[in-house]
């Protein structure tokens, strides 16, 4: 599978799965923290991933 689809496919589970955690816990704890960094960096996979296919220099 190319690499790009990857990026976006797990940037966006992970994105979901954080905000999940950020909905579903109480604000400021640490699960809360660790559900904000997951969806932070689930982000950061999609834009990772759609630079990839857009950009042919990665």
């Amino acid at each position: 599978m190319e690499r790009f689809v990857e990026l976006v496919v797990a940037g966006g589970l992970a994105t979901v799965t954080g905000l999940w955690v950020t909905r579903l816990t109480a604000a400021l704890s640490t699960p809360w923290l660790a559900g904000a960094a997951l969806a932070g960096l689930g982000v950061f996979a999609l834009g990772a991933g759609i630079a990839r296919e857009v950009s042919p220099d990665w």
